[in-house]
């Protein structure tokens, strides 16, 4: 059962559009719960660029306090949603939280474990599962955002049904920037998750002409005296 606190965070997050967590949770990443093996996150992508790291604010509203948010996103080549990193920060609070989410159909005793490239793991616990997406919440220190800033991945590491390790790496790069900068509008947000939406879109449509090209030719095929 998730804590108050995990509530409450959740409940700020989706307030504020302060992770993926929540805006992301209407995407329904039907195909998330199957990445069948150990290497199967080594297909998902972070686009550089298009996939940035995002520093969100707001105001807590039963705090009163300024809430950030820096985040990023893991998805597949085709832009389907796979998992997402955050370093949540209230102001005037020395506690910072780092707040994962990662695809249903985990086993949640194990919990997961992340990592900054070769570095020690460390340990949390699922706090809840949603029907899209599953969400731990782990206390980290300075030292560990400081390596965040130096490091190359983020690995959020967790066990499927079959209790095989499953690796989400997350790209570091422009961390610091956003992290150490101030929040983005979010409007440009909104366009950046609108150019998302299009080019999953395209993708898609591209996949499937793939396939209907492909079943024509066998018909054809099959056809031939």
């Amino acid at each position: 059962m998730a804590t108050v606190f995990s509530y409450r965070t959740l409940g700020c997050v989706a307030a504020l559009l302060l992770s993926a967590t929540a805006t992301l949770a209407q995407d329904k990443p039907t195909a998330a719960p199957a990445p069948a093996a150990p290497a199967a996150a080594g297909a998902a992508t972070d686009a550089g660029a298009d996939n940035p790291w995002n520093k969100l604010c707001g105001e807590d509203g039963r705090t009163k306090k300024q809430v950030c948010f820096t985040v990023r996103e893991l998805r597949t080549d085709s832009g389907q949603f796979l998992a997402s990193a955050g370093v949540r920060e209230v102001d005037g609070e020395t506690r910072k939280i780092l707040l994962v989410q990662t695809p249903v159909a985990m086993l949640i005793q194990p919990g997961i474990r992340v990592q900054v490239d070769q570095n020690t793991q460390v340990p949390g616990k699922y706090t809840i599962c949603m029907p899209n997406a599953c969400f731990a919440e782990i206390p980290i220190t300075d030292d560990f955002t400081a390596s965040m800033k130096k490091g190359k991945d983020l690995i959020i590491t967790t066990q499927n049904q079959q209790a095989k390790a499953l690796n989400f790496p997350i790209s570091l790069s422009g961390f610091t920037t956003s992290y150490e900068g101030p929040a983005i509008d979010t409007a440009a947000l909104q366009r950046q998750r609108d150019q998302l939406a299009s080019e999953v879109q395209r993708k898609a449509k591209e996949a499937q002409q793939k396939l209907l090209d492909a079943q024509s030719a066998a018909s054809g095929n099959a056809t031939k005296p």
